[in-house]
């Protein structure tokens, strides 16, 4: 429920910023809420949801069968070492959403003063992310209402409103910033597939640490997959791109598609 909070005063201080912004900034920001509107009519289609089931009913065959418990074990037994947990201290701050939201906010606003800024860019779909996953994490955590590992209940069984630990929120902040980065049009393939990876980082750290299982370390990601997703439809830019050019005594138009 945190989260769910913090996302809020992350929409208050967005509306805020663009109620006093001046009337140079006004036009670029005066669409600010329709954009969000669009991202959540993009996000809450049937095909989606039907996915969203899908996954979700995956997660819960993990977490009320042995697979999140054995694997846990399996995990802390063979793998973690201290290694691993200089790695996932590291990993684990991408997924601090005390951090990771206000530097998207900070990054959205550098529109104000370099309107054409990847890392502008980049701030806006990250923020656009948290603002359309955040609430999706703040009802299914108390909704699943899953234990961690650690705690003493001894399995990843759904016990609704019980607990909140079902869907990792620290998954989903920390795969945010990086898928929104693989989704820029600037980055080279292997650099988009290296942003890929490195979404998953928070969620690895997660099971590292005993702090999340399988399942729910994967239904974090999931949220912040299907949210970035779903803007990705809106922002037509990322898919074609039309660029003027000159040749003979004529002129012509190009037009590119990306996919």
């Amino acid at each position: 429920m945190k989260l769910f909070k913090i996302v809020l005063a992350l929409a208050s201080l967005l509306s805020t910023v663009t109620a006093q912004a001046s009337n140079r900034y006004e036009v670029q920001f005066d669409n600010i809420w329709d954009t969000v509107k669009q991202d959540y009519s993009s996000f809450y289609t049937k095909n989606r949801l039907l996915r969203f089931g899908s996954v979700f009913s995956v997660g819960a065959v993990m977490a009320h069968t042995s697979i999140d418990t054995e694997f846990q074990s399996w995990y802390q037994d063979d793998i973690h070492s201290a290694d691993t947990d200089d790695v996932a201290k590291v990993a684990k701050l991408f997924g601090e959403k005390t951090i990771l939201m206000p530097v998207a906010a900070l990054a959205s606003a550098l529109e104000f003063v370099e309107p054409d800024s990847n890392v502008a860019h980049w701030g806006q779909l990250s923020l656009r992310a948290y603002l359309l996953g955040g609430p999706i994490i703040g009802v299914t955590q108390p909704l699943t209402g899953g234990a961690r590992p650690r705690d003493s209940v001894g399995d990843a069984r759904w016990r609704s409103f019980e607990d909140d630990n079902g869907v990792s929120g620290h998954s989903f902040v920390a795969a945010v910033p990086f898928l929104a980065l693989a989704k820029m049009s600037n980055l080279q393939p292997w650099q988009k597939n290296l942003a890929y990876g490195a979404s998953m980082l928070g969620a690895w750290s997660r099971v590292n640490d005993d702090a999340h299982y399988l399942s729910q370390a994967i239904l974090g990601w999931y949220v912040a997959w299907e949210s970035l997703n779903a803007i990705g439809q809106n922002d037509v830019a990322d898919w074609y791109q039309v660029t003027p050019y000159v040749f003979g005594d004529g002129a012509g138009v190009s037009l590119q598609f990306k996919w």
